[in-house]
């Protein structure tokens, strides 16, 4: 071999093992972790992605037989993981970009997260200042404690003074950290305030005069510039995704901004807003989560299938793309749903009352679940229901699937009953007994769902608030005495 091939050989080894040095020194983020009194509740967190947080994805985390656990990170930006008891408390966040911390949370703790190893003080105080602002403003959006009176302030520009002087006033307390972190902190506490903002404004200008409601539109105008969505920090923010939505909504549905002609309403409209009023991060993170939205919220819009591909052409090193790929299957398989023969649609377009439509089914029990497809307590009850099936298949009874969608919702309704596999007879309520649903079944106006009704065979109503299938052994009693 000549010299020169021999050093070109020499060099390329050196030139590869640099490189397999520099994948293997890839900076991370270790945590480990113990967690107690979870009264039986699951561990689980949110993280942001190459430092855009995602709001939409619950990750749980594996408990040992001692209740530690471990999470592993990607490190080099700085990253934000949120802990929660889940349906129960808010257990703090952590920051970090890189290196291994030590933490304990406990449910019962007034503070529920202490950090036992790898950061310093400056940066705990940090995370725990954003915990509280978070806090602070879903109480707001709650209607609960109000941190700075400003739900009962009806003059737009005193409310957005309060809200500017306190995000000023949090400036000061995260200096001395990191520049960066600073930078992203700054943002955080912009997109979270924002929020509390836009609350105010959806809560007001709907029952104002014209004149007070392009009051708080202007000062809107003014909040938005001074938080500015569209900051390469703001993606950070654990309310950006809600921030940069309800930015789109407000000027298309309350200011009535004209729709760009060829852009259907919803998610296209979403998506074409977010590319062309964002960019860099703050459009990465606010395309993928729209996605991500629709997985989470089980919408499953069809419209959002060939949006996949553009969102791919405009990002395809993503870090966002293992999550969006699979919000992407679970609706392609929803839409793709074929209905089974054991789920019936019968035909009630002639009914004029709820009795018009239990009367097909006279001398057999009844069980009616009243529900929507938007309504996510009435989508997580459906995992509940193959004891009740085999029930009603042993003793003839008949499940009535009650739905309150709108008419235009009806081919989502039916590829809902399919995609949970909800065997028996499904109706939509029609215009003719809509407000019967109201009266017989809600209060004052308002119907909550899910709502279980049984009826026995005379076609009386036997319990008119009946056991759901998640209260199975109940809910077979109600349905023995309803036979009776």
């Amino acid at each position: 071999m000549k010299r020169s091939s021999i050093w070109k050989a020499a060099f390329g080894a050196v030139c590869l093992g640099g490189l397999c040095a520099a994948c293997i020194s890839r900076p991370e983020i270790h945590i480990t972790g113990s967690v107690r009194h979870a009264d039986g509740a699951l561990l689980v967190c949110q993280r942001s992605v190459g430092g855009m947080f995602n709001s939409q994805t619950f990750d749980t985390l594996k408990l040992q037989a001692d209740s530690t656990f471990t999470l592993t990170l990607p490190g080099g930006e700085y990253e934000r993981v949120q802990f929660y008891l889940y349906g129960k408390k808010n257990m703090g966040s952590l920051l970090a970009k890189e290196g291994t911390m030590r933490i304990e949370l406990d449910g019962w703790a007034e503070k529920p997260m202490t950090i036992t190893e790898g950061q310093d003080d400056k940066t705990v105080r940090v995370a725990e200042l954003l915990d509280q602002l978070y806090d602070d403003v879903f109480d707001i959006r709650a209607y609960g404690k109000d941190h700075w009176e400003i739900t009962r302030d009806t003059v737009a520009t005193s409310v957005r003074r309060k809200l500017t002087d306190y995000a000023l006033s949090l400036d000061k307390e995260v200096e001395g950290v990191d520049e960066d972190l600073r930078t992203k902190v700054r943002q955080d506490i912009r997109m979270q305030l924002l929020l509390a903002f836009q609350n105010q404004v959806l809560a007001t200008v709907f029952r104002s005069s014209e004149v007070t409601k392009q009051e708080w539109l202007a000062q809107l105008d003014s909040m938005t510039a001074f938080c500015s969505i569209n900051h390469p920090g703001s993606p950070f923010s654990l309310s950006f995704y809600d921030a940069a939505s309800y930015d789109t909504g407000i000027r298309y549905y309350t200011k009535g901004e004209p729709k760009p002609e060829g852009v259907e309403k919803g998610v296209q409209l979403t998506f074409y807003d977010f590319t062309h009023r964002l960019t860099g991060k703050a459009q990465e993170a606010a395309l993928a989560q729209l996605f991500l939205e629709d997985e989470s919220q089980q919408r499953y819009d069809p419209q959002l299938l060939p949006l996949a591909d553009e969102f791919r052409r405009l990002y395809p090193e993503s870090g966002w793309m293992p999550w969006v790929d699979r919000a992407v299957a679970k609706n392609r398989a929803f839409n793709e749903t074929t209905i089974p023969a054991d789920i019936h649609f019968p035909d009630v377009s002639s009914a004029k009352t709820i009795k018009d439509v239990t009367d097909r089914y006279k001398g057999k029990v009844i069980f009616m679940d009243i529900w929507a497809t938007w309504c996510g307590p009435c989508r997580a009850s459906f995992a509940h229901v193959g004891p009740l099936q085999e029930y009603a298949a042993a003793n003839d009874v008949v499940l009535l699937y009650l739905s309150i969608d709108r008419p235009e919702d009806d081919e989502k309704w039916r590829k809902m009953a399919a995609h949970y596999n909800l065997k028996g007879e499904h109706v939509r309520g029609q215009e003719a007994f809509h407000q019967e649903i109201y009266d017989t079944f809600g209060h004052k106006g308002a119907l909550s769902i899910p709502r279980c009704v049984i009826f026995d065979k005379q076609g009386n109503i036997r319990f008119s608030t009946a056991a759901s299938p998640e209260q199975w052994d109940k809910l077979k009693e109600q349905l023995q005495e309803a036979a009776r």
